[in-house]
């Protein structure tokens, strides 16, 4: 009987170490396999409901005029919100993928852009109170009705080509269990297209006022779909996919996001050993953005969506490099504290300890609380007014010179009287300052340049919160302290800390700036 007793117990430790076993190879597998996920278009079009259309619109299932409606984000047919089931069943939509030795037109009745020229004649189109025309959703070529019969079936993509994958060179391929089966990207061929270089669009969906849906929109209208990712629900490691499957080919990226969305991507590429390294190009949203601006691509995308517009600009963009930077905290150390892990943060724009990285704390704990209020720009702008007043009062940060000590190249620093100390990388902080450029009429610049791929970062302090609005306009210069390759500071007491956005509170610790690595980015500068 204790026999049998002792049988069943190691079955069943057995039973359980070989299901963590299992669990643990299924949870890496997953965790370091990652595929391109794609949408079924045989199930339908990708509605997005219009509450008014801005322009005349028709319905291409019943050809009345309507106000309102749904229209598709891939092949942008419109339609009555009655007739979407008929326009499923009837319409294809524009496909990802075709088993076919070159791309055909993809035609979409109707609803011209307004100023169209037909390709065959270049006389007007759409001039017509009627559902009247064709629009290719893939060379975005217009035509008459009239004209229609000269067209050829094959589709050249239209002067974006070079961005974009032909759907004749992707194969696709359902994946997973039974019941719970969906579509990836299985491979890609190289098309027979001159400085081909496909853009990858990456963006959050809920982000920037849900902005970020409607460029999801209106890209998936130019490109194939298969090549615009929400990563609202991922991590940009699926999206990176394209990567592998054109190993050969030079990606281009779009991220569109703010600095942290843009380090979150960076992070992923480096993590994934890409060789080459796909090249960065940005459409700033949210706050900050200061990357975006030194590399030309502006404070923030307020315009309206207009892809040529975008695309033209990152075919006409430059290559270049951004150095990036290792900040090694270790709590132990001079501390003696074992029970703290050594942390590594990497970092691409700027990190600092003191009095703006204690605005931006507060600022930060405000919106956790409060995050529907301080969803806009200007309110978010109010807010950072608000708190820097604030601490001209309290001036919680004073001789923060006490509490630390710094080291450049191994050289201690002599600190002036200041309340905040910050490593820059980039030559813009704040929201577009360019603090390095600022000095004093009588002052000898006896420093380089800032520049963002020189290897080295800039050292400067401040004396207060009204200090930093004095930089911002540009009024007196900031406390410059040095430049250098490896930097250490060791913090002797709790004090605010950010790096690249992300504040939070800092115990004592030693802390070691180095060099990491360098990203391919595109600039416009």
């Amino acid at each position: 009987m204790e026999l049998l007793f002792i049988r069943e117990a190691m079955y069943m430790v057995l039973t359980i170490i070989l299901g963590l076993v299992i669990a643990r190879v299924y949870r890496r597998r997953r965790y370091k396999h990652y595929e391109v996920r794609v949408r079924d278009v045989s199930k339908g079009h990708r509605w997005m409901m219009v509450s008014i259309f801005l322009k005349p619109t028709y319905c291409v299932i019943s050809q009345n005029r309507i106000s309102d409606g749904a229209q598709c984000h891939s092949c942008s047919i419109c339609v009555d919100a009655a007739n979407m089931k008929v326009a499923n069943q009837k319409i294809p939509c524009k496909p990802l993928s075709v088993k076919s030795m070159f791309t055909h037109h993809q035609w979409g009745h109707g609803n011209l852009p307004l100023y169209s020229i037909c390709y065959i004649c270049n006389e007007p189109c759409n001039n017509q109170l009627q559902l009247c025309d064709y629009i290719c959703s893939w060379c975005q070529r217009c035509v008459h009705t009239e004209c229609f019969t000269h067209c050829k079936k094959e589709c050249d993509l239209g002067p974006y080509k070079t961005v974009i994958v032909p759907p004749h060179c992707v194969t696709l391929k359902w994946v997973g269990l039974k019941g719970r089966q969906h579509l990836i990207v299985d491979s890609v061929k190289r098309p027979n297209i001159v400085n081909w270089s496909p853009l990858i669009v990456i963006a959050n969906r809920k982000s920037g006022n849900n902005d970020g849906e409607s460029i999801l929109q209106a890209f998936r209208s130019y490109l194939n779909p298969a090549q615009v990712i929400d990563i609202c629900d991922i991590t940009p490691e699926p999206a990176l996919k394209w990567c592998h499957l054109l190993p050969s080919v030079t990606i281009r990226v779009l991220v569109c996001g703010g600095d942290g969305t843009i380090g979150w991507v960076l992070n992923a590429i480096e993590r994934l050993s890409l060789q080459p390294q796909p090249q960065i190009c940005i459409l700033p949203m949210g706050t900050g953005n200061d990357l975006s601006q030194v590399l030309g691509w502006g404070e923030i995308f307020t315009d309206q969506i207009e892809v040529p517009k975008i695309l033209d600009k990152i075919n006409q963009a430059t290559v270049v490099e951004l150095d990036r930077w290792n900040l090694d905290i270790n709590h132990s150390g001079h501390f003696r504290l074992p029970y703290y892990k050594k942390k590594n943060i990497c970092w691409n724009n700027y990190f600092s300890i003191g009095v703006d990285a204690l605005v931006a704390l507060n600022f930060h704990r405000q919106r956790e609380s409060w995050p529907t209020l301080l969803s806009n720009r200007i309110i978010n702008k109010v807010c950072y007014f608000m708190y820097g007043t604030k601490d001209v009062l309290e001036r919680e940060c004073h001789d923060l010179q006490k509490k630390l000590t710094v080291e450049l190249d191994g050289k201690k620093i002599n600190l002036p009287k200041l309340e905040g100390l910050v490593v820059l990388n980039i030559s813009s902080w704040a929201g577009g300052c360019r603090v390095w450029e600022i000095k004093a009429d009588e002052e000898e610049d006896e420093y380089i340049p800032a520049s963002y791929n020189d290897g080295m970062v800039e050292v400067f302090g401040l004396h207060s919160s009204f200090h930093v609005a004095q930089l911002q306009v540009g009024m007196i210069p900031p406390i410059r302290i040095g430049q250098a390759s490896k930097i250490k500071i060791t913090l002797n007491c709790t004090a605010p800390m950010q790096v690249d956005g992300e504040p939070w509170l800092q115990q004592p610790v030693e802390m070691t700036v180095t060099h990491r690595s360098k990203a391919t980015m595109l600039s416009l500068c």
